[in-house]
């Protein structure tokens, strides 16, 4: 699990890393400047196709969606807004990534004006499913080499190694 800030960090990096070139100001870089961990889980959670900007700097603006200013002052409002019991959504942000699916699930978004504009259910079902996908590549270990110069394939499922070639290795083919 990786921690900014003291805070749970669903994204695979911090805000910085996805700058806009030749924006100043832009979101992600006054998220990073702010320290602003919960709002950055939120975005990058929101914002799926934020992962294709460091790829494709030259052509950014294929994959940025800025928000007006009326959705961000909803956006932020979101954060701060009771969605479970006493809970606001920037406390679920601040969850490890299995805790908030299951407080996630059961949260009245609805209660926030950002719900609506951002797509209602469909909105929480993609959250919950970039949370599946940084708690999957928070507890991934890569594929490491043994001290005796031998590939080690990790077997995520089963939380062991086995060596290349080995019997127990087996691929599970999966239907598509």
């Amino acid at each position: 699990m990786k921690l900014w800030n003291g805070t749970v960090m669903y994204a695979p990096r911090t805000p910085d890393y996805y700058a806009l070139p030749d924006m100043e100001h832009c979101i992600f870089r006054v998220m990073h400047k702010y320290n602003d961990a919960q709002a950055w889980n939120l975005y990058w959670l929101s914002q799926p196709q934020t992962d294709l900007i460091p790829l494709n700097r030259d052509n950014w603006r294929e994959y940025y969606q800025s928000f007006n200013g009326i959705q961000t002052r909803a956006f932020y409002q979101a954060l701060e807004t009771r969605v479970l019991n006493q809970m606001t959504l920037a406390n679920i942000m601040a969850c490890p990534p299995r805790e908030a699916i299951r407080l996630l699930g059961k949260a009245h978004l609805s209660r926030t004006v950002f719900y609506d504009m951002i797509g209602g259910e469909a909105w929480r079902e993609q959250m919950l499913g970039r949370l599946f996908l940084s708690e999957r590549l928070s507890t991934m270990q890569p594929t490491r080499e043994s001290g005796h110069g031998e590939v080690v394939h990790a077997d995520f499922i089963l939380h062991r190694y086995v060596r290349q070639g080995s019997h127990e290795y087996k691929q599970v083919k999966r239907p598509a």
